[in-house]
C-alpha cells in the first residue's frame, strides 16, 4: 500500500468519471447464474462491501461450498454512499460480521458519513437501518458485546479524525454513547484500523502517518478515556489482529517495514493493562506493502496481503508468541498479477482464506475480483477460487466471511 504511490487515492479523484462508469459493470460473473443449492452443500458465506459512489451502497453475497469455491447469491442495497477519497491509502475493517445477536453485518458508508446495519439469515440480507457515524469519513469498525466503535478518518475533510462509540440494541439499532467520541493523536494521522481487544477493556487504533498505535480504555458504560499513544516499532502500522490463542497478543502489519529498502514487515506485540510492549519484529516478508492481517482460530498462522506484490505472506506464530516467515521468500500465495490484494477474510473454521483483489489503482481502473485459498495444516496455501469467474465493482473495499 505505501509504495503504491501512496495508494494514489488522491490522484484517483481525477478518475472519478471512469470509476463511476466502471462501477456500473454487471455483477454477474460467468457461470454465476441462479443455481440449486441442493446440488452442493453451503458451508458458509463471503460478503463484499461494494462502496458504491452513486445510488445506494451495497453488499455482494457469495455462498461457500465444502471445497471453498464461491457461488454468487446476489447484491443487496444497504443505503448510504461509498467514497474513494475517505479511505486515503487503505483501511481494514470497513465491513465486519458479528454473531452474538444473530448474524449481523456492519458496513461503513464513507461518502455519507454513516454506518449501515444489516441482519443476515442464511446468506440473505435485510437492512436494519443507516445511522450517523459520529464523525467524518468512517473507514473501520469493531464490535464486541453490544458495543460498536467507528473510526472516522476524515481523510478528505477539514474535520478532525476521531473514534465514536455506540450501544447496539437487540434489534441492531445504534445509540451514541456519551463520552465515547475521542480524537486521535492529531487531526489527520491517516489511520488504518480500529479494534477492541479480546478482554473488551481496550480499544486500539493504528495511525500510519504518525507511526503510532493508540490505546483507549473502555469504561463500563462504553465511554472512552483519552488515548495513550505508543510508538510503532515498524514503520507505517496498518492492519492488525489479536491472536485467539494468546488474547494479549496483537500482530500488526508494517507497510514500510523498517524503512530499509522497499519491503514491508510484521511485528508482534503484547497488550497488557493498556500498555503495548514488543514480542518480536519487525519480521520482513520481502514483499511490498503488507497491509491487511488475519490470524487463524488456533493461533498458529497469520497472513498478510501484500498489496504491491500481489502476494499473501504467511507467518508461523510460535508458542511464545514470536513470529517467523513460513517461506523464505515471503510468498505463501499469489493473486492475479494485475491486482492489489486488499482486505482478507477467514472461513469460520479457518480452513479457507479469501482476499479482495482490487484493480482500482490501474491506469484504467478495472473490476475487483476475489482470490480464495485452502489453508493446510502446515500453513501453506493452495488456490480454490478462480478470480476470473468473479466480477465486482471497481470501488469494492471491504470483505467479511464465515
Amino acid at each position: 500500500m505505501p509504495t503504491m504511490r501512496k495508494m494514489r487515492w488522491c490522484s484517483l479523484l481525477t478518475c472519478a468519471c471512469i470509476v463511476l462508469l466502471v462501477s456500473g459493470l454487471a455483477l454477474l460473473a460467468p457461470g454465476s447464474r441462479a443455481f440449486a443449492s441442493s446440488e452442493w452443500h453451503i458451508s458458509g458465506y463471503v460478503y463484499v462491501l461494494n462502496n458504491d459512489l452513486t445510488g445506494s451502497n451495497s453488499i455482494t453475497v457469495f455462498a461457500r461450498d465444502e471445497h471453498g469455491a464461491l457461488h454468487l447469491l446476489g447484491v443487496t442495497p444497504i443505503g448510504g454512499l461509498g467514497s474513494v477519497a475517505a479511505f486515503a491509502d487503505g483501511t481494514q475493517g470497513s465491513l465486519i460480521l458479528t454473531h452474538d445477536e444473530g448474524t449481523r453485518l456492519f458496513a461503513v458508508d464513507a461518502g455519507s458519513n454513516q454506518v449501515s446495519v444489516v441482519n443476515v439469515h442464511n446468506g440473505h440480507l435485510s437492512l436494519v437501518g443507516v445511522y450517523t457515524s459520529g464523525g467524518t469519513g468512517p473507514i473501520s469498525l469493531t464490535y464486541r458485546d453490544g458495543l460498536l466503535y467507528v473510526l472516522n478518518a476524515a481523510n478528505a475533510s477539514d474535520q478532525a479524525a476521531s473514534v465514536a462509540g455506540f450501544h447496539v440494541d437487540n434489534r441492531g439499532r445504534l445509540h451514541p454513547i456519551p463520552g465515547a467520541t475521542q480524537p486521535l493523536s492529531t487531526a489527520h494521522p491517516n489511520p488504518a484500523q480500529v479494534q477492541i481487544d479480546p478482554s473488551g477493556h481496550f480499544l486500539l487504533v493504528t495511525e500510519k502517518l504518525t507511526n503510532l498505535i493508540d490505546v483507549y480504555r473502555i469504561h463500563e458504560d462504553g465511554s472512552l478515556s483519552g488515548a495513550a499513544s505508543f510508538k510503532s516499532v515498524g514503520l507505517y502500522p496498518f492492519g492488525m489482529a489479536f491472536n485467539p490463542a494468546r488474547p494479549h497478543e496483537v500482530i500488526v502489519d508494517d507497510g514500510f517495514g523498517t524503512g530499509q529498502g522497499k519491503t514491508g514487515a510484521v511485528t508482534a506485540y503484547n497488550l497488557t493493562h493498556g500498555t503495548i510492549t514488543l514480542i518480536n519484529g519487525p519480521v520482513p516478508d520481502y514483499q511490498i506493502a503488507p497491509c491487511w492481517m488475519v490470524i487463524t482460530n488456533n493461533g498458529r498462522y497469520a497472513y498478510t496481503s501484500d498489496a504491491d506484490s500481489h502476494t499473501i505472506s504467511g507467518y508461523l506464530i510460535h508458542n511464545d508468541g514470536t513470529i517467523s516467515l513460513l517461506s523464505a521468500n515471503g510468498v505463501t500465495g499469489s493473486t492475479p498479477a494485475d491486482t492489489f490484494p486488499l482486505e482478507e477474510g477467514l472461513s469460520r473454521d479457518s480452513r479457507y482464506l479469501y482476499a479482495l483483489d482490487s484493480r482500482l489503482l490501474l491506469p484504467t481502473p478495472g473490476p475487483a475480483t476475489l482470490s480464495g485459498f485452502r489453508i493446510h495444516s502446515d500453513g501453506s496455501l493452495t488456490s480454490v477460487v478462480d478470480p476470473a469467474q468473479i466480477v465486482l465493482p471497481v470501488t469494492a473495499i471491504g470483505l467479511a466471511s464465515e
